[in-house]
Order: C-alpha cells, then structure tokens, then sequence
C-alpha cells in the first residue's frame, strides 16, 4: 500500500534550465498543518507540486475518512480528482492552472516523459491499494504499509545505533488513540496468529519511521478500525516487531519479522 504517489521528484526536473519556462507559470503557497488545499467540489482546476511538508490525500463519505496516499515533496496532484488533500505538517506547495501546465508541458519532452512515469506510479499505488483491500486482512495491510515506509526511510537515511534518525523522533506522550481497549480484543486474532516472542535487539538499533498520522487516519489507509489498528500496533509491540518511539514515530526493531507479517 503507497504512503507516496511517486518515487519521481518533479522538483528536480523543474530546476533544470530548460524547464525554466514551466517552473516560472507555479505560485509558491504557504500551509499550516491541518490546512485543507483541495475539496471534491474544488472550482479551480489546479495541478499542485510539494515542495516541502506532508500531504494527506483522503475521501470522506458518511462522517468516515478513507486516507488515499501520502503527498511529500516532489510529488503532484490535480484538484478535479474529487479527493481532499489535508496538510499533515507546515509546508509549501506550487500551484499553477491545469490548462497552462498541460500546453507547457508538451513543448518539454523530458518533463512530459517524467508525467508519464508519475501517473504511472499513481496507477500502481490504486491497484496496490485495492488488491490490499479486496486480497489482505487489516493486518497484512498494516505490516506492508509499514515495511514500506521503513524500507523508504532506509533508503534515505539507513538505519543505525541511536543518532541520527533518533534525533528526528521526539518522545511523546503516547497516543491515547493507541492504548490498549477491551473492545480491541476480538481483532486480534491475525496480529496473534503470527506472534512470536521477542527477539534480543541492540538499545537503539532499527530503523525509524515517521507516519505523522492519528491512529483513525492510520486506520483509513489500511481500511480498518481504530481499534483494530490500535490493537495491531501494540501486538507488534509486545512481540518486539516495533517500539513507539513518540506520537506517530516507531522504530522498527525486527524488519525480517515485518516482512512476514507482509507477505501473510
């Protein structure tokens, strides 16, 4: 399941010279963190480029949320999707008209063949998700949402002895969302029948993960519910799998055993 749209960063290709003439028709925009950029009924059609923050792309139907992607910086969206996107932390995003992005784009190949893989990524993402929805338990999805972003996280910065990925984790007061509920026992049995005792791990060893996601939001993206994420989570706890590093940062403490749970 894709937290990110695109392993593409179209930043990169807009810095170019050549591209001088599509960077120049972006608006900068700032954002706070909880900030909604687009709305399903958006009038404005409007291409948007992350340039730095998080980005929640979600649908909302009923009083439920169901969280779509995750948007970091490189990344772009349209605003005639009929998704929200909700900013998740402080950033800045470039926003130009979908008409004058479309006929500038087609006078700069490169940029046009980068689209191409864009959108291809997006498609991917979709049928990932619902091949998870329709194919996986909650707690398949879970894992595999988590080992990707731990592999993402390891790809950036690899993990290490505490330093410097800590350094980016503030301890939190745990999440009341994640506490353990009475209700929550029923939604156990797939965490449980994959449960083994915990492995002997080095103080400070695993990599860290960064979802800046409230456990109801957590629970949209791997269509399950609170509770039933909140008991998840804290299986994978007990067991060694994972350990809550602060409000929505955990450590990985056993990606073999992520693995598995994975490819349950």
């Amino acid at each position: 399941m894709m937290m990110k749209l695109s392993d593409v960063d179209l930043l990169e290709a807009l810095e170019r010279p050549e591209c001088a003439p599509l960077r120049e028709m972006f608006a900068a925009r700032r954002v706070t963190r909880g900030q909604g950029i687009f709305w399903p009924d958006e009038q404005e059609d409007l291409v948007l480029v992350v340039k730095s923050g998080r980005f929640r792309v979600y649908l909302s139907y009923g009083g439920k949320e169901f969280t779509l992607a995750i948007l970091q910086r490189g990344d772009i969206y349209s605003s005639h999707t009929g998704a929200h996107v909700q900013a998740l932390a402080d950033g800045e995003v470039l926003l130009a008209d979908t008409r004058v992005f479309r006929r500038r784009m087609t006078d700069l190949p490169e940029v046009s063949a980068i689209m191409v893989r864009v959108l291809g990524q997006m498609l991917r993402s979709t049928f990932f998700l619902i091949e998870g929805l329709v194919f996986r338990d909650s707690n398949t999805r879970l894992a595999s949402l988590l080992l990707e972003q731990a592999e993402l996280a390891e790809r950036i910065a690899p993990a290490g002895p505490a330093g410097a990925a800590d350094a980016e984790a503030t301890p939190d007061a745990p999440d009341t969302a994640d506490a353990e509920d009475p209700q929550d026992v029923p939604s156990t049995a797939a965490a449980r029948r994959h449960a083994m005792p915990a492995r002997p791990v080095q103080p400070g060893s695993g990599q860290i993960i960064r979802l800046d996601l409230t456990t109801e939001q957590l629970a949209g993206m791997v269509g399950a519910t609170r509770q039933t994420v909140s008991t998840l989570l804290n299986d994978m706890i007990r067991s060694g799998i994972l350990e809550r590093v602060g409000r929505g940062v955990y450590r990985v403490r056993d990606m073999d055993r992520l693995r598995e749970l994975a490819s349950a």
